[in-house]
């Protein structure tokens, strides 16, 4: 009995202190701007094997940066459309890992020259999948 006790009297405490409205925080909105997912042919000797899907999120320094990076979706999407490209065309393959430090190497400078303030660049989701 004691021993199904000392659990729920810890609960107990955990959940009224969480409760407790001195020890809540507001944090700030993150300014971040999702792409969204891009998919794009990974083709070798001129057919197509598979197909490359990667969705980015970009992390601004502020929410006005935010505002601005969403109002340049469209140069953003065609800058990481090409990059995806040329990374499927020369180092991807339905039957291999994605090399995800490589593509964020590929993303990087295409996007960072639509928009230099970018504060970061977030692969969040990757997958290279037959045909």
């Amino acid at each position: 009995m004691i021993r199904s006790a000392l659990p729920l009297s810890a609960v107990a405490a955990a959940s009224f202190t969480a409760a407790a409205p001195g020890y809540a925080q507001e944090l700030p909105a993150a300014p971040f701007v999702a792409l969204g997912e891009i998919s794009v042919p990974i083709v070798d000797a001129g057919r197509i094997d598979g197909v490359l899907r990667v969705s980015i999120v970009l992390e601004a320094r502020d929410a006005a940066g935010a505002s601005r990076l969403a109002r340049k979706m469209p140069e953003l999407r065609a800058a990481g459309l090409g990059a995806a490209i040329e990374f499927a065309r020369l180092h991807a393959s339905p039957f291999t890992p994605v090399n995800v430090h490589k593509l964020a190497g590929t993303l990087e400078p295409a996007l960072r020259g639509v928009d230099g303030t970018i504060a970061r660049i977030l692969i969040v989701k990757v997958s290279a999948l037959a045909a």
